[in-house]
């Protein structure tokens, strides 16, 4: 594979940029749909979604009219001091889904962490209470209210402190686990805390992924959840949902709480939020909502036109059944593939977790700590964009309308690498390229 052309940018790129991750010598030349081209026109099927920002794949035409048909009347004016038609239609669809069916309003902002900052000034104003809860391995941002409440890894707190005070971790219990544990002990050590030095009268709010996703995408167990959701209603404690990463029809159902069956006091979105362009919002009861205006809580570009009309334009894609039919579709052919992925490599994969369309593939890296990389670089070499979360899991989350046949193919690629990874078929001098979490 020639790369020639990649390359050289990347070699630019530690001059003027930031570090970022780097997991394979890349840049993107176009895309579109489910496939990226690169510098050197080689062409990869995208297992990654741009993070799960791109729901319905790169350039969607019908997106992408939306969006040139907005530009050419105006590209955005602040919402903090002039309206549009864009963002209140956007928001009025938005909040006509929320679980439950209750009256609930908008704060937009710009990214999913901005989304979470904005949740827990909402918290703290409403309540009058300052502490928080949130639960060990999730991630909800890098904006300091964000960060504050994550706990994936400390890579990304490393000298940053301090952090927000009054935070308050307890662990997370997934699906894995059997009913009768996560009867027993899901929020015993919660119940403790709020007996012993946690006063439940003084929390604001919980924050949750109910599918936690740097986690190695791991959904709550549902005994867990309800268990959880009781405590809060029973404590005036928000129960806010952190579903910027599966939101927007990832897990199935347009919020991943849907699940569950309950209804959160708030919902955090971002990423697909945009359908391609920054955008973040912060849904919650409309009571809420009131509690804070401008200056109190507004960005300049929040809620902007160009990404109004996507987001709307989305919007109507995803409540289409022509997107229903193909979504019901590829989640029975996606689950499917993983699982027969998993029973065709039983001493690489040692166990994969799936909902909808998002898939962690755990790898057995205990003979060898760089196995899951040599797996991804490979599969980049055949054509296919994935990466990992939580050190050994392949994240794997194609665009929810992805082709049929990318699709499988996408699945044989990773097979493929696998195999050749068991062959001894990959280098170690793959790992110079290696910049991951």
């Amino acid at each position: 594979m020639k790369i020639d052309k990649c390359l050289k940018v990347l070699g630019e790129k530690d001059n003027f940029l930031m570090r970022n991750f780097q997991y394979f010598p890349l840049v993107v030349k176009e895309a579109k749909g489910s496939i990226i081209t690169d510098l050197d026109d080689n062409k990869f099927i995208d297992f990654l979604s741009s993070a799960s920002s791109l729901n319905l794949g790169n350039s969607n035409q019908i997106i992408n009219k939306a969006i040139i048909n907005q530009l050419n009347k105006f590209s955005q004016y602040c919402i903090g001091y002039i309206a549009n038609e864009q963002v209140i239609e956007y928001a009025k669809l938005l909040t006509s889904v929320y679980p439950g069916g209750i009256k609930a309003k908008v704060s937009f902002a710009n990214s999913g962490s901005e989304a979470n900052d904005t949740a827990i000034k909402f918290a703290r104003a409403y309540t009058g209470r300052q502490k928080l809860i949130s639960f060990i391995n999730g991630y909800h941002g890098s904006t300091y209210g964000a960060i504050s409440i994550s706990s994936c890894t400390n890579k990304m707190k490393n000298g940053l402190g301090p952090f927000l005070p009054e935070v308050f971790f307890f662990p997370f219990y997934g699906n894995d686990i059997n009913d009768e544990v996560a009867e027993r002990e899901s929020t015993k050590d919660l119940e403790e805390a709020f007996e012993k030095y946690l006063p439940p009268k003084e929390v604001a709010a919980v924050f949750i992924e109910v599918v936690q996703g740097d986690a190695g995408i791991l959904p709550a167990h549902p005994i867990f959840i309800k268990k959880l959701y009781n405590l809060c209603k029973k404590n005036g404690i928000l129960f806010i949902l952190d579903d910027v990463q599966h939101g927007f029809f990832r897990t199935g159902k347009m919020f991943s709480i849907e699940h569950y069956g309950i209804v959160p006091d708030g919902i955090t979105l971002g990423k697909s939020l945009g359908s391609g362009l920054v955008g973040s919002a912060f849904l919650a009861r409309s009571e809420i909502i009131d509690k804070i205006g401008v200056p109190g809580q507004v960005f300049t570009l929040m809620g902007n036109a160009l990404t109004s009309a996507a987001g709307i334009a989305a919007f109507n894609i995803y409540y289409s059944k022509e997107f229903q039919d193909i979504l019901e579709k590829n989640i029975k052919l996606f689950q499917k593939l993983g699982n027969n992925l998993k029973e065709n490599q039983p001493e690489v994969i040692t166990k994969v977790r799936s909902i909808g369309m998002s898939m962690g593939i755990e790898i057995n890296d205990k003979n060898d700590s760089n196995s899951t990389y040599k797996i991804i670089f490979r599969c980049y070499e055949k054509g296919l964009i994935l990466v990992s979360i939580a050190g050994n899991i392949l994240r794997v989350q194609p665009p929810l309308n992805i082709e049929k046949e990318n699709l499988e193919k996408g699945f044989n690629i990773i097979n493929e690498a696998i195999n050749d990874y068991k062959n001894g078929k990959i280098s170690d001098e793959v790992l110079k390229y290696k910049q991951t979490w």
